[in-house]
Protein backbone atom coordinates (compact mmCIF):
# COMPACT_ATOMS: atom_id res chain seq x y z
CA UNK A 1 0.00 0.00 0.00
CA UNK A 2 1.21 3.25 -0.99
CA UNK A 3 2.19 5.56 2.06
CA UNK A 4 -0.37 8.27 1.15
CA UNK A 5 -2.86 5.50 0.81
CA UNK A 6 -1.90 4.74 3.92
CA UNK A 7 -2.25 7.93 5.15
CA UNK A 8 -5.23 8.83 4.20
CA UNK A 9 -7.01 5.51 5.57
CA UNK A 10 -5.46 6.29 9.19
CA UNK A 11 -7.33 9.77 9.20
CA UNK A 12 -10.50 8.05 7.62
CA UNK A 13 -10.65 5.56 10.58
CA UNK A 14 -9.92 8.44 13.13
CA UNK A 15 -12.33 10.42 11.83
CA UNK A 16 -14.85 7.04 12.28
CA UNK A 17 -13.89 6.53 15.64
CA UNK A 18 -13.87 10.29 16.52
CA UNK A 19 -17.62 10.95 14.87
CA UNK A 20 -18.96 7.93 17.00
CA UNK A 21 -16.91 9.74 19.92
CA UNK A 22 -18.61 12.76 19.94
CA UNK A 23 -22.42 11.38 19.58
CA UNK A 24 -21.54 9.00 22.66
CA UNK A 25 -20.45 12.22 24.12
CA UNK A 26 -23.14 14.31 23.27
CA UNK A 27 -25.54 11.66 24.11
CA UNK A 28 -24.65 9.39 26.73
CA UNK A 29 -22.30 11.36 28.98
CA UNK A 30 -23.10 13.20 32.41
CA UNK A 31 -21.09 14.84 35.34
CA UNK A 32 -20.91 14.07 39.07
CA UNK A 33 -20.22 16.92 41.04
CA UNK A 34 -17.63 17.36 42.93
CA UNK A 35 -17.51 19.76 46.26
CA UNK A 36 -20.43 21.66 44.34
CA UNK A 37 -18.70 21.60 40.76
CA UNK A 38 -19.20 19.69 37.85
CA UNK A 39 -15.62 17.85 38.79
CA UNK A 40 -15.92 14.40 37.18
CA UNK A 41 -17.05 13.33 33.94
CA UNK A 42 -18.90 9.82 32.81
CA UNK A 43 -19.30 8.39 30.00
CA UNK A 44 -18.33 6.12 27.54
CA UNK A 45 -17.40 7.79 24.48
CA UNK A 46 -13.63 7.58 25.41
CA UNK A 47 -13.18 4.13 24.41
CA UNK A 48 -13.46 5.40 20.68
CA UNK A 49 -11.26 8.57 21.74
CA UNK A 50 -8.95 5.99 22.75
CA UNK A 51 -8.34 4.01 19.61
CA UNK A 52 -6.93 5.99 17.12
CA UNK A 53 -4.10 6.26 19.74
CA UNK A 54 -3.28 2.63 20.04
CA UNK A 55 -4.01 1.96 16.51
CA UNK A 56 -1.91 4.82 14.61
CA UNK A 57 0.50 5.87 17.19
CA UNK A 58 0.65 9.21 19.28
CA UNK A 59 0.11 11.37 16.70
CA UNK A 60 -3.47 10.86 15.95
CA UNK A 61 -4.00 10.14 19.48
CA UNK A 62 -3.08 13.38 20.04
CA UNK A 63 -5.16 15.30 17.16
CA UNK A 64 -8.09 12.79 18.27
CA UNK A 65 -8.31 13.56 21.70
CA UNK A 66 -7.82 17.31 21.51
CA UNK A 67 -10.57 17.51 18.73
CA UNK A 68 -12.75 15.41 20.96
CA UNK A 69 -12.87 17.48 23.33
CA UNK A 70 -12.72 20.85 21.62
CA UNK A 71 -15.29 19.69 19.43
CA UNK A 72 -17.38 17.54 22.50
CA UNK A 73 -18.03 21.33 24.18
CA UNK A 74 -19.18 23.14 21.48
CA UNK A 75 -22.13 20.40 20.49
CA UNK A 76 -22.33 19.62 24.34
CA UNK A 77 -21.30 22.83 26.56
CA UNK A 78 -20.99 22.44 29.68
CA UNK A 79 -19.58 25.25 32.18
CA UNK A 80 -16.61 27.71 30.60
CA UNK A 81 -14.19 26.53 28.12
CA UNK A 82 -10.78 26.11 28.88
CA UNK A 83 -8.36 26.07 25.91
CA UNK A 84 -5.35 24.93 28.22
CA UNK A 85 -7.74 21.56 28.98
CA UNK A 86 -7.99 20.63 25.70
CA UNK A 87 -4.29 21.03 25.34
CA UNK A 88 -4.17 18.47 28.58
CA UNK A 89 -6.25 16.01 27.11
CA UNK A 90 -4.51 15.98 23.78
CA UNK A 91 -1.19 15.65 25.31
CA UNK A 92 -3.12 12.56 27.73
CA UNK A 93 -4.20 11.31 23.79
CA UNK A 94 -0.15 11.34 22.91
CA UNK A 95 1.15 10.08 26.31
CA UNK A 96 -1.23 6.98 25.61
CA UNK A 97 -0.09 6.06 22.39
CA UNK A 98 3.47 6.69 22.95
CA UNK A 99 3.25 4.47 25.98
CA UNK A 100 1.53 1.81 24.32
CA UNK A 101 3.66 2.19 20.97
CA UNK A 102 6.95 1.34 23.78
CA UNK A 103 5.13 -1.52 25.99
CA UNK A 104 3.13 -3.50 23.12
CA UNK A 105 5.41 -5.62 21.99
CA UNK A 106 7.13 -6.21 25.78
CA UNK A 107 7.17 -9.65 27.30
CA UNK A 108 3.60 -9.87 29.24
CA UNK A 109 4.91 -12.64 32.02
CA UNK A 110 8.19 -9.94 32.74
CA UNK A 111 5.63 -6.97 32.84
CA UNK A 112 3.13 -8.40 35.43
CA UNK A 113 6.45 -9.66 37.15
CA UNK A 114 7.95 -6.30 36.91
CA UNK A 115 4.84 -4.84 38.32
CA UNK A 116 4.78 -7.30 40.96
CA UNK A 117 8.32 -6.48 42.16
CA UNK A 118 8.02 -3.04 41.67
CA UNK A 119 4.96 -3.21 44.15
CA UNK A 120 6.78 -4.92 46.93
CA UNK A 121 9.36 -2.77 46.74
CA UNK A 122 7.20 0.43 47.36
CA UNK A 123 4.97 -0.88 50.02
CA UNK A 124 7.47 -2.04 51.95
CA UNK A 125 9.71 1.46 51.38
CA UNK A 126 6.65 2.85 53.06
CA UNK A 127 5.57 0.72 55.87
CA UNK A 128 9.46 0.60 57.16
CA UNK A 129 9.77 4.95 56.67
CA UNK A 130 6.46 4.83 58.35
CA UNK A 131 8.06 2.82 61.09
CA UNK A 132 11.27 4.31 61.43
CA UNK A 133 9.95 8.00 61.33
CA UNK A 134 7.61 7.10 64.03
CA UNK A 135 10.24 5.65 65.93
CA UNK A 136 12.39 8.72 65.81
CA UNK A 137 9.88 11.13 66.82
CA UNK A 138 9.35 12.35 63.12
CA UNK A 139 6.24 13.68 62.08
CA UNK A 140 4.35 16.89 61.01
CA UNK A 141 4.65 18.25 63.73
CA UNK A 142 8.33 17.65 65.15
CA UNK A 143 9.65 21.06 64.26
CA UNK A 144 7.16 22.73 66.76
CA UNK A 145 7.77 20.13 69.32
CA UNK A 146 11.65 20.42 69.22
CA UNK A 147 14.13 23.64 69.33
CA UNK A 148 16.16 23.55 66.28
CA UNK A 149 19.35 23.82 68.31
CA UNK A 150 18.78 20.78 70.50
CA UNK A 151 18.25 18.42 66.91
CA UNK A 152 20.19 15.39 67.13
CA UNK A 153 20.32 13.50 64.51
CA UNK A 154 23.37 10.66 65.91
CA UNK A 155 21.19 8.26 66.82
CA UNK A 156 18.18 8.43 64.21
CA UNK A 157 17.40 6.18 61.47
CA UNK A 158 18.50 7.46 57.64
CA UNK A 159 15.22 8.07 56.52
CA UNK A 160 14.49 10.44 59.28
CA UNK A 161 18.31 11.91 58.90
CA UNK A 162 17.43 12.65 55.14
CA UNK A 163 14.10 14.39 55.58
CA UNK A 164 15.54 16.49 59.12
CA UNK A 165 18.85 17.61 56.47
CA UNK A 166 17.27 18.67 53.73
CA UNK A 167 14.59 20.37 55.64
CA UNK A 168 15.86 21.88 58.39
CA UNK A 169 17.39 25.31 57.27
CA UNK A 170 14.89 26.34 54.86
CA UNK A 171 11.92 29.00 54.21
CA UNK A 172 8.97 26.53 56.15
CA UNK A 173 10.57 24.15 57.74
CA UNK A 174 7.07 22.15 59.29
CA UNK A 175 5.68 22.69 55.47
CA UNK A 176 8.24 20.86 53.73
CA UNK A 177 8.97 17.76 56.39
CA UNK A 178 5.00 17.62 56.08
CA UNK A 179 5.45 17.08 52.30
CA UNK A 180 8.97 14.84 52.56
CA UNK A 181 7.33 12.80 55.00
CA UNK A 182 3.75 12.25 52.20
CA UNK A 183 6.53 11.18 49.55
CA UNK A 184 8.09 8.39 51.36
CA UNK A 185 5.23 7.11 53.23
CA UNK A 186 1.82 7.68 51.75
CA UNK A 187 2.96 8.07 48.37
CA UNK A 188 4.74 5.07 48.12
CA UNK A 189 1.82 2.78 49.59
CA UNK A 190 -0.38 4.43 46.69
CA UNK A 191 1.81 3.40 44.08
CA UNK A 192 2.08 -0.41 45.46
CA UNK A 193 -1.35 -0.04 45.70
CA UNK A 194 -2.10 0.90 42.18
CA UNK A 195 0.50 -1.86 41.16
CA UNK A 196 -1.62 -4.42 43.03
CA UNK A 197 -5.03 -3.31 41.27
CA UNK A 198 -3.03 -3.06 37.61
CA UNK A 199 -2.39 -6.67 38.31
CA UNK A 200 -6.34 -7.48 39.65
CA UNK A 201 -7.66 -5.63 36.89
CA UNK A 202 -5.08 -7.75 34.40
CA UNK A 203 -6.49 -10.54 35.35
CA UNK A 204 -9.68 -10.08 35.49
CA UNK A 205 -9.96 -8.49 32.18
CA UNK A 206 -8.08 -11.82 30.55
CA UNK A 207 -10.22 -14.47 32.18
CA UNK A 208 -13.31 -12.64 30.98
CA UNK A 209 -11.56 -12.04 27.73
CA UNK A 210 -10.11 -16.20 27.86
CA UNK A 211 -6.82 -14.76 26.84
CA UNK A 212 -3.60 -17.03 26.73
CA UNK A 213 -1.90 -15.38 30.34
CA UNK A 214 1.59 -15.36 28.56
CA UNK A 215 0.31 -13.66 25.14
CA UNK A 216 -1.82 -11.05 26.09
CA UNK A 217 -1.30 -7.86 26.32
CA UNK A 218 -3.40 -6.35 28.82
CA UNK A 219 -1.21 -5.03 30.87
CA UNK A 220 0.75 -3.07 28.16
CA UNK A 221 -2.91 -1.86 27.72
CA UNK A 222 -3.65 -0.72 31.19
CA UNK A 223 -0.44 0.87 31.89
CA UNK A 224 -0.84 3.02 28.73
CA UNK A 225 -4.50 4.05 29.53
CA UNK A 226 -3.92 4.42 33.73
CA UNK A 227 -0.74 5.95 32.93
CA UNK A 228 -1.65 8.35 30.99
CA UNK A 229 -5.23 9.06 32.68
CA UNK A 230 -3.53 9.43 35.62
CA UNK A 231 -1.68 12.06 34.69
CA UNK A 232 -4.25 13.73 32.51
CA UNK A 233 -6.74 13.63 35.77
CA UNK A 234 -3.85 15.36 37.82
CA UNK A 235 -2.85 18.08 35.30
CA UNK A 236 -6.64 18.59 34.97
CA UNK A 237 -7.09 19.18 38.53
CA UNK A 238 -4.47 21.80 39.19
CA UNK A 239 -5.98 23.59 36.02
CA UNK A 240 -9.22 23.65 37.34
CA UNK A 241 -8.23 24.38 41.19
CA UNK A 242 -6.61 27.08 39.66
CA UNK A 243 -9.29 28.86 37.15
CA UNK A 244 -12.48 28.80 37.55
CA UNK A 245 -12.90 26.24 40.30
CA UNK A 246 -11.48 28.81 42.87
CA UNK A 247 -13.46 27.43 45.82
CA UNK A 248 -11.54 24.07 45.59
CA UNK A 249 -8.33 26.01 46.62
CA UNK A 250 -9.74 26.08 50.29
CA UNK A 251 -9.05 22.60 50.24
CA UNK A 252 -5.95 20.20 50.42
CA UNK A 253 -5.07 19.72 46.90
CA UNK A 254 -5.41 15.92 47.54
CA UNK A 255 -8.88 16.10 48.73
CA UNK A 256 -9.78 16.99 45.56
CA UNK A 257 -7.51 14.97 43.89
CA UNK A 258 -7.93 11.14 45.21
CA UNK A 259 -11.79 10.92 44.42
CA UNK A 260 -11.10 11.88 40.52
CA UNK A 261 -8.08 9.31 40.48
CA UNK A 262 -9.92 6.68 41.97
CA UNK A 263 -12.78 7.72 39.38
CA UNK A 264 -10.01 7.90 36.34
CA UNK A 265 -8.60 3.97 37.44
CA UNK A 266 -11.84 2.35 37.54
CA UNK A 267 -12.98 3.89 34.39
CA UNK A 268 -10.30 3.29 32.27
CA UNK A 269 -9.85 -0.73 33.88
CA UNK A 270 -13.36 -0.66 31.94
CA UNK A 271 -12.92 0.89 29.19
CA UNK A 272 -9.61 -0.91 28.61
CA UNK A 273 -12.17 -4.29 28.61
CA UNK A 274 -14.31 -2.92 26.10
CA UNK A 275 -10.97 -1.41 24.17
CA UNK A 276 -9.51 -5.00 24.35
CA UNK A 277 -12.27 -6.16 22.79
CA UNK A 278 -12.46 -3.95 20.03
CA UNK A 279 -8.57 -4.87 19.36
CA UNK A 280 -9.17 -8.41 18.87
CA UNK A 281 -12.20 -7.52 16.69
CA UNK A 282 -10.17 -5.52 14.64
CA UNK A 283 -7.36 -8.26 14.50
CA UNK A 284 -9.43 -10.93 13.66
CA UNK A 285 -11.03 -9.10 10.88
CA UNK A 286 -7.15 -8.24 9.39
CA UNK A 287 -6.80 -11.47 9.61
CA UNK A 288 -9.67 -12.68 7.40
CA UNK A 289 -8.76 -10.21 5.10
CA UNK A 290 -5.34 -11.25 4.73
Amino acid sequence: MKESSLYVRRITISAVFLSISLVLKTAFSFYIPVFGQNGMSVGISGIFSIMPSLLFGPVYGSVVSGLSDFLGYLLKPVGTYIPLMTLVVAAGGFIRGALWSALRNKDSKKMRIAVLIFSALMLSAGIFDHAFLAADGVNSEFYNQVQKENINTDNMHLISKMLIERTIDVKDPSGNLKTYITWVTTAMIVCAALGILLLAADFFITKRLNHDTSKGQIPQLLIAMIGSGLIVTTLNTIVLRETIFTAWKVLPFAVIWIPRVIEEILGNTVKAYFVAVLLEILRKLRTDKN
